[in-house]
């Protein structure tokens, strides 16, 4: 990695731990094998989700998660940058179907 790229990436934004919804954290697309040998496109976008803060005998959450999320088309990031705090749209599937800025 050059110098310039490492001093952009400092640079990035930082992500807000007050904020309770998604933030955009990055993209993947290309092409998978399905068993008949057909390849299909997937389109995932990686973002935070904040953890409902819960506390059991057995288990206890707080802070943000990482979560991957399928899309139904690239248009659905476009224009995002990573650190963007985002509203997500699902469809009957829960693939994401529209994405917006927040604030």
């Amino acid at each position: 990695m050059s110098n310039e790229v490492k001093s952009e990436v400092k640079q990035e934004k930082k992500i807000d731990l007050e904020y309770r919804g998604y933030v955009f954290l990055g993209w993947a697309s290309g092409l998978f094998e399905v068993k008949n040998g057909e390849k299909r496109p997937y389109y995932n976008m990686y973002v935070f989700s904040p953890v409902s803060d819960y506390v059991s005998a057995d288990y206890e959450a707080s802070g943000f998660k990482a979560e991957k999320k399928k899309c139904i088309s690239p248009e659905v990031w476009a224009g995002m940058n990573p650190g963007d705090k985002v509203r997500l749209f699902f469809d009957d599937k829960g693939r994401v179907v529209e994405a917006a800025l927040d604030g």
